[in-house]
């Protein structure tokens, strides 16, 4: 029966059924012909969601709203272009360094995608870029935006995998900024390759002037990880914190955030709570039905008796994560490889908190390829262009993904090194 609800949740997935609602049906579908009481599906579905930790997520999702809503996203791309626009290719190299500023202002992929897309592609449109690039540079380098923290995909993470938030937080920060500078790097070589545009040199005012106007956007992540790292505050309370801040920055010093985008940021942040908190609550029964059955541990064994050495069973996990996170959702994934990844890299000596980022850096990948990838659809939406001719300007950046990835996962000191510096 196992299998047969394993089964129903691929079909499902490929007939269009949401994820949440595919993984739920088929565990419900499980639990019934077993004749496992239905209380135990709502204990299950409610009863791990009552945690101090999750309240976390709601809060960053609001602050995240706020500094969107109040124009801080122009703010930072007015920042980055007055950086970095004399590169070739000057506007795709600006998309890259907005969406590592936004990553630590939103948290969320998606909402960089979409705050830095709807400015950015039109004009790299109208200077001549093609529409399939615009969505291919916008989609990749967005999804850094769950790896510079603050991001709440860590913060489910570190709660699965029982780990520090602050931690997590103070880990994802090298290898979010090295696959930014990777994707930074390519986009200037294909640029020089096609003959794409730089831009005007700015002067020493503008780019003051910029950071002037920014900092205030600029200081939220430090502020946040300060307070948490120091012990100042809990993960949940430093995301409280921010939404405040987010809010006084947005109302009293930009005077941006008008009482209609508040309110809209409030419905945006139930829509996206109550979207994360689905599939973390469907998540749950059918990872608890896979973990009854025993699943993890005859994959885990499966795995172990192939007698692989270490570095290519590291690199079969990596692989593994790596195609899942093209056809799954990010969250469902966690819940599906933490109970049963996890237990095999600790076996073979690897650090807990390293292979997490490295799960979070390999399943990110996927939010910007065919044909799930969250990212990409909404960068292809604003570019007005169809998802297939975007996969030849995506696959570069696919490629230097997976190449960083597997620098972050063979070189432990990358992940490693900056934690060690507070946390010691």
């Amino acid at each position: 029966m196992i299998w047969i609800m394993i089964a129903s949740f691929f079909f499902m997935l490929i007939f269009g059924v949401p994820i949440a609602f595919a993984m739920g049906t088929s565990a419900l579908m499980y639990i019934m012909i077993e004749g496992i009481p239905l209380s135990m599906v709502a204990q299950r579905f409610f009863s791990n969601t009552q945690s101090f930790a999750f309240l976390a997520i709601p809060f960053f999702i609001l602050a995240g709203n706020f500094m969107v809503h109040g124009n801080i996203a122009q703010r930072i791309i007015k920042l980055a272009d007055s950086l970095v626009r004399q590169l070739p290719g000057g506007l795709g190299c600006v998309s890259v360094v907005t969406s590592m500023g936004m990553a630590g202002v939103s948290g969320s992929s998606v909402a960089d995608a979409a705050s830095t897309g709807s400015v950015l592609i039109p004009e790299m449109k109208r200077k001549g870029y093609s529409s399939s690039f615009s969505a291919a540079i916008n989609a990749s380098s967005s999804v850094v935006g769950i790896i510079i923290p603050p991001s709440s995909t860590m913060i489910i993470i570190a709660w699965l995998a029982n780990m520090s938030v602050a931690e997590m937080f103070l880990a994802g920060v090298v290898p979010g900024i090295m696959i930014g500078l990777a994707y930074l790097a390519l986009t200037v070589y294909i640029s020089i390759k096609r003959g794409y545009p730089k831009e005007s040199k700015p002067t020493l005012v503008e780019i003051l002037k910029n950071i002037r106007n920014a900092m205030w956007a600029l200081i939220l992540p430090i502020f946040l990880i300060y307070v948490i790292v120091f012990g100042i505050a809990t993960a949940t309370e430093g995301a409280a914190l921010a939404a405040v801040y987010a809010f006084i920055v947005g109302v009293f010093v930009y005077r941006t955030l008008t009482f209609k985008k508040i309110v809209k940021s409030i419905k945006e942040t139930v829509y996206g709570t109550t979207v994360v908190m689905l599939m973390v609550c469907t998540s749950m029964i059918f990872t608890w039905v896979l973990i009854s059955e025993g699943i993890p541990k005859m994959i885990g064994d499966l795995l172990l008796g192939l007698g692989l050495s270490d570095w290519m069973l590291l690199l079969v996990l990596v692989l593994i994560m790596l195609m899942a996170g093209m056809v799954m959702e990010l969250v469902p994934n966690l819940f599906l490889f933490i109970p049963i990844f996890f237990p095999i890299a600790t076996s073979i000596g690897m650090e807990p908190m390293h292979f997490a980022i490295v799960m979070l850096c390999s399943l990110a990948l996927g939010l910007f390829t065919p044909p799930v990838g969250s990212t990409l659809f909404i960068s292809c939406h604003l570019a007005k262009v169809d998802m297939e001719k975007t996969v030849k300007d995506i696959l570069p950046y696919f490629i230097v993904g997976v190449f960083v990835v597997l620098l972050i996962t063979f070189i432990p000191s990358l992940t490693l090194w900056f934690p060690s510096l507070f946390m010691n």
